[in-house]
């Protein structure tokens, strides 16, 4: 499968603009969207973020508004556009020296971005900020070089949901924190069965990575630098390439349809999806059956994933941190967070807001499942050229999954191709 030229141009201009950021980070410039240079208590902040639609909007411009409720001299104006745009718009800002003063930031981009991006410690330590009030593993994963970079708003473990419908039918117990990979794969071959799949997987980041994990213990990088062909994580790729390949426990991946896997698991085709907490919500309103959720299943050390999420940045052309540090936390408060839990948009990183949350997914393992999942969870670090990396991923990952090529072909081509960048 060859990448789109649509798709290649959106790739090319953000990694474009990523490799000028280094050179921006040292200069700053801009006026970050704020009128009143180097006031604390007084500015006018635009926040760029990714926007869904015209009820994102709305939703995400309350969180906005929290700034001006706490502090009468700060106004918040979101600026949004959609997730795909987002990523190349943002690097286009920053590498220009002229971005907004607050930034949107996922996790698994950060490296990317960081160097344009503020260090927030000094300024968490003016303010305040406790950092065991927020979920640890999204908080280590929003820092660089040992910095923090964002302040995160939601996070979440990789975890298993599955159809209890299906489950039941098929005279399969429902699975608890501890079950084994021999205990989910005995489940997935007895739920194979009627034109229906155990398991439904694709070859994306989060997915790939916390199945290796699981299987063998290996990550995608070491060192910093990418570490795809290491034996262990071609062991673990390669088991998790057999679920579709050999053992058919899930369907073939057809290329380029993003929506494949939700749809497959939403429609009970497939029993069984790994997916992450801030799609519950979403997911128990496409279903007609009952929803569960469990660990992803535990292998020789036990069950192992990875943790991602997002949150909020200063850009270094801000003229006004100050102010902008006030406004994100006021943005990443009880309150704000509570709401987003409450309607579904996010499982919170601030854990006094996890209960809102817990009470709007409506299942009742739900608590101790996450909580499990989250004590064996760490961040998935990336690397610089993530972006890529992810993307040759999807592209080859599928051919692996599909039986086209062997699994540790596909790994070699990506580690060529990309691992110089890491």
């Amino acid at each position: 499968m060859r990448a789109t030229p649509a798709r290649a141009r959106r790739w090319l201009t953000a990694a474009g603009a990523v490799l000028t950021l280094t050179a921006v980070a040292a200069c700053g410039g801009g006026n970050g969207g704020s009128s009143a240079s180097g006031s604390a208590d007084k500015a006018d902040l635009t926040w760029q973020f990714w926007i869904g639609g015209t009820a994102d909007q709305a939703a995400w411009q309350k969180v906005a508004d929290q700034a001006h409720t706490d502090h009468s001299g700060i106004t918040v104006k979101l600026q949004g556009t959609d997730w795909n745009n987002y990523w190349s718009k943002i690097g286009t800002l920053l590498a220009s020296g002229k971005a907004p003063c607050i930034i949107g930031m996922q996790s698994l981009r950060l490296a990317s971005y960081a160097n344009a991006m503020l260090p927030l410690d000094d300024l968490m330590k003016k303010y305040g900020l406790k950092t065991e009030d927020f979920d640890k593993p999204i908080m280590d994963g929003l820092k660089s070089d040992g910095k923090q970079v964002a302040i995160p708003y939601d996070s979440g473990p990789m975890v298993i949901f599955y159809n209890k419908d299906l489950f039941k039918a098929a005279g399969v117990p429902d699975p608890k924190p501890g079950w084994t990979m021999d205990e989910f794969e005995a489940a997935a071959k007895k739920l194979t069965t009627g034109g229906r799949t155990g398991l439904v997987t694709s070859p994306g980041d989060l997915g790939v990575t916390s199945w290796v994990r699981t299987l063998t213990g290996a990550e995608p990088l070491a060192d910093g630098k990418l570490n795809l062909t290491d034996q262990k994580f071609v062991d673990g790729f390669t088991t998790y390439a057999n679920f579709v390949r050999t053992d058919k426990i899930a369907p073939q991946v057809p290329s380029g349809n993003g929506d494949f896997e939700t749809t497959q698991f939403t429609s009970g085709k497939s029993a069984m999806q790994l997916n992450g907490p801030w799609s519950l919500i979403d997911t128990l309103g496409k279903v007609k059956f009952n929803l569960g959720i469990a660990p992803i299943p535990a292998g020789p050390d036990g069950s192992k994933t990875f943790t991602a999420g997002s949150g909020f940045g200063i850009s270094r052309s801000c003229k006004t941190p100050d102010a902008a540090f006030q406004a994100i936390m006021s943005m990443t408060s009880e309150g704000p967070l509570t709401t987003l839990a409450s309607a579904g948009r996010a499982y919170p990183a601030r854990t006094a807001a996890h209960p809102a949350w817990f009470t709007a997914a409506k299942i009742p393992e739900a608590k101790e499942v996450i909580e499990y999942a989250s004590q064996n969870s760490v961040p998935l670090v990336t690397s610089k050229n993530w972006v890529q990396v992810n993307d040759l991923l999807t592209r080859f990952g599928t051919q692996a999954l599909n039986g086209e090529i062997p699994p540790d072909q596909a790994l070699k081509t990506i580690q060529d191709q990309a691992g110089a960048g890491s």
